[in-house]
């Protein structure tokens, strides 16, 4: 994604310096919009629809045509310098967005905050962050867009005169906007509204079975001997189990993680609180167990140790997924990778029954 380039002037007359008015950037066809999207999309006003009043914008456009910028604005102040220095900490970009037809999981538009020097701050809108639910549909739907998340870099963009409000169109895509205006709103509005979001969002099954021997060779990595270990399966009393036998001491590849959800993302979101990790092991060593996610997050949350009879008894271990503070250290709850197992020195385990339950 590239930003457009602007010239910055050395020196330009500043305006007069206004403090914020009524920030109405479009609402019901008011106001003095400028569009510029060429002959790679289409801009117009329309009364097919609207969230309020009885006009909307319609926008179509399609940035592979060759167009090599797209876009459009608006003042929120007649065209007068506005101070937001101040006001960037308590107000908000909003509008309201719906697809023309069938659904998208995003809006590719880049906001910018454009100075009457022509240098601009840019944010591109992630509905994940900014959409008033999970994805956009034919149904009116809010983003809320906090203007302290625009960067300020003062040697880019001078915040004390903002001239207007751009819109930079990316990729491609068919909506209607209506109601574009700056809002009062504040920290704490924005963390309820987040709170909020991530209760519609899917939950996980707080039962899952993680170890599945039919499914051994596909879930597990680094199985089957190698120079640093040996890990199998291995039948007793009629029941499969893994075993493996590691030499930390010899090489630093004494490890293997499984997934069990076909390598694709495991969901913990809403189950935290109700699911434990579950399995029971018996060891002559010592091993580690780390828990980890797809965005690179990776959490040791138990270590086991040689005991007396552990050799030769079954351990029961049951975890609360509480106890682990996984959103604490910053993990996506609904992007869980793997457990991954790591050898330490040398010894001999063996493990069965991985899985979650629910707290007893």
């Amino acid at each position: 994604m590239q930003f457009q380039q602007q010239q910055l002037y050395d020196h330009y007359e500043s305006p007069t310096v206004e403090q914020v008015p009524e920030a109405v950037i479009f609402s019901d066809a008011q106001g003095s919009l400028w569009h510029s999207l060429f002959t790679c999309g289409d801009f117009k006003i329309t009364n097919e629809t609207a969230y309020s009043g009885k006009n909307s914008i319609k926008l179509s456009w399609d940035k592979s045509k060759g167009c090599e910028w797209l876009g459009f604005g608006n003042s929120f102040s007649n065209w007068s310098a506005v101070d937001l220095s101040e006001e960037r900490n308590k107000k908000a970009l909003t509008f309201f967005v719906r697809t023309q037809e069938k659904s998208s999981g995003a809006v590719t538009i880049v906001a910018n905050l454009e100075d009457f020097g022509g240098g601009g701050s840019y944010l591109y809108l992630d509905t994940k962050k900014y959409l008033d639910g999970l994805n956009l549909d034919t149904n009116w739907k809010q983003m809320i867009v906090p203007l302290w998340d625009f960067p300020l870099i003062e040697e880019e963009f001078d915040i004390r005169a903002i001239k207007q409000v751009k819109f930079q169109l990316e990729g491609g895509g068919s909506f209607y906007l209506d109601e574009i205006r700056l809002i009062d709103y504040s920290p704490q509005q924005y963390q309820e509204f987040r709170k909020r979001i991530e209760t519609l969002k899917p939950k996980g099954e707080p039962k899952q079975l993680i170890f599945k021997p039919e499914e051994f060779e596909f879930s597990v990595w680094n199985a089957g001997k190698t120079a640093c270990q040996d890990l199998n399966l291995v039948t007793q009393n009629n029941k499969k189990i893994l075993s493996w036998d590691y030499n930390a001491e010899k090489c630093s590849w004494a490890q293997w993680g499984i997934n069990w959800n076909g390598w694709y993302q495991v969901n913990f979101r809403g189950i935290t609180e109700i699911s434990q990790l579950e399995f029971s092991y018996r060891t002559n060593g010592n091993f580690k167990i780390y828990l980890e996610d797809f965005r690179g997050n990776s959490k040791e949350i138990f270590q086991a140790a040689s005991l007396i009879n552990s050799e030769t008894e079954w351990l029961d271990v049951r975890l609360p997924l509480s106890k682990m503070e996984l959103e604490k250290s910053g993990f996506a709850l609904d992007q869980i990778k793997q457990l991954r197992f790591e050898g330490i020195g040398t010894g001999h385990t063996e493990i069965q029954e991985i899985k979650l339950s629910k707290l007893r």
